[in-house]
């Protein structure tokens, strides 16, 4: 029953698996919750009674105590064993509620005399059935509240009931006396007899349980679905993660619909590839090249984010990244600079490490270009991207392939640098050197570039001192 209730509250698909699983956690750790609650509150009740009570008569309520302590022991024992389950679960609820209500019914042997059980249902004794079904909240699971109400309220009427047809009790409802027509002084008689059972309280009785264990059920049912929404949120924030710097994702999170609606706008744009990627794969077994490519990524995308760029996809040994997305701003260009900087200085302290461990050194070549780009998610609803189009993503792949010819590790367009200088980052530009102009596959018009000199392919990564010549 609880099972087929995750099933439908979380869906089929893999998210609501996840989710499942970790409110299906929750059940089960829920059982800890209700035992050690159960523990604290015969805990309490046992001092109440040990210091209210003369010993003749707390005896026995101490036992009862202790009988209910050892019946929530072992179901949650047999759940951390593996043996537990919800029909487990079940029979010791409907156990609890017999037992209780056989104790709060049948009146103990040292009760005053004459004390008979029919004066026991007029007792407030009924409302630890109702703390009884309200400690079932703990387990996180409504069809535990639920059952637990249900087993509650035929234990309770049963007992009720069976009081009601001992052949010496007077059972009686609110209806009866106003069919009879009874004088105000016969009805308190009847009301004191010690034998008369009034059948309206059972009615009021089973009213209360049923509101209280649905509007448990449905507390915990909100609750749960609080949980899955906050999970669902989490992952995806942890899916945001992996594209976009810290700083944007909570602003995403909150706003994922910006995301569907694409719209032009400036950006940098940086690719960044692995040189002689191809005669290095050759000497590799297939789990030591997975292990480089993903150092590799991992190193670089880790720097994309320092620098608040959002990571587009990793093209085999590529890495493609743009700063101004989703929200552009004033310093885009700058860190991007910052970032290729940062990047050939990580790869040059990484080549001394492989060096070091008797590895080849890795080359990397960058490409850098600014301008405006079409950003949004593209593709169908099975599969969305979030992703940049246009001349300035083509720009910036061809520059970076353009580095094998110029004989340099960063080349970055002229419209990168004066972006880069028109929002304050000459600093950034120091050791880079124009260039003749290139011509681009895909382009009619040729682009001017700029490149750092083979001699200087370490820059530091904090700033990346970059910053430039007049041309």
């Amino acid at each position: 029953m609880a099972d087929i209730a995750l099933r439908r509250e979380t869906g089929n698909g893999g998210a609501g698996n996840g989710v499942a699983a970790g409110i299906a956690r929750e059940e089960r750790s829920g059982l800890a919750y209700v035992f050690y609650g159960r523990l604290v509150a015969l805990g309490m009740l046992a001092i109440w009674v040990a210091t209210t009570l003369p010993f003749e008569r707390s005896g026995l309520y101490l036992g009862a105590i202790a009988v209910f302590a050892l019946l929530g022991a072992v179901p949650y024992a047999l759940s951390r064993v593996g043996l537990g389950g919800w029909k487990v679960t079940a029979f010791f609820l409907l156990l609890d509620a017999a037992i209780l209500t056989y104790i709060l019914i049948v009146p103990p042997p040292f009760f005053a005399e004459g004390w008979t059980v029919q004066l026991n249902l007029r007792l407030p004794n009924f409302l630890y059935l109702g703390v009884f079904v309200v400690g079932m909240a703990l387990s996180y699971s409504p069809a535990l509240v639920i059952w637990t109400g249900v087993a509650a309220i035929a234990a309770w009427t049963a007992g009720f009931l069976w009081v009601a047809m001992l052949p010496d009790s007077i059972p009686y409802s609110s209806r009866d006396v106003l069919d009879t027509g009874l004088s105000a002084g016969s009805i308190i008689t009847n009301f004191l007899h010690p034998k008369t059972v009034g059948l309206t309280a059972l009615y009021n009785q089973i009213v209360f349980l049923v509101l209280v264990t649905l509007i448990l059920a449905i507390a915990v049912w909100r609750s749960r679905l609080l949980v899955r929404r906050q999970a669902a949120a989490e992952a995806g924030r942890a899916a945001l993660s992996r594209y976009f710097s810290p700083n944007l994702v909570n602003e995403l999170a909150r706003s994922t619909g910006d995301l569907d609606r694409p719209q032009v706008q400036p950006a940098a744009v940086l690719f960044a590839d692995m040189v002689g990627f191809t005669a290095i794969s050759e000497k590799l077994d297939p789990n030591a090249l997975v292990g480089l490519l993903r150092e590799f990524h991992g190193r670089l995308a880790r720097l994309a984010f320092e620098h608040g760029g959002t990571v587009d996809k990793y093209i085999g040994d590529a890495i493609m990244v743009h700063f101004g997305t989703p929200r552009p701003k004033h310093d885009d260009p700058a860190r991007a600079l910052a970032c290729a900087g940062a990047m050939l200085a990580e790869i040059e302290r990484w080549n001394g490490e492989r060096e070091r461990q008797g590895e080849p050194s890795v080359a990397i070549g960058i490409g850098v270009h600014y301008g405006e780009v079409l950003v949004g998610n593209i593709g169908d609803a099975r599969r969305l991207e979030y992703t940049v189009l246009g001349d300035t993503v083509n720009v910036a792949s061809r520059l970076e392939r353009l580095t094998r010819e110029a004989g340099t590790p960063l080349i970055v367009s002229d419209a990168l640098v004066l972006a880069v200088r028109g929002c304050g980052g000459e600093a950034l530009l120091e050791r880079l050197r124009p260039d003749q102009a290139h011509s681009v596959r895909g382009r009619r018009e040729p682009v001017a570039i700029w490149c750092l000199a083979v001699a200087e392919r370490a820059v530091p990564a904090a700033p990346p001192a970059l910053t430039s010549h007049s041309r």
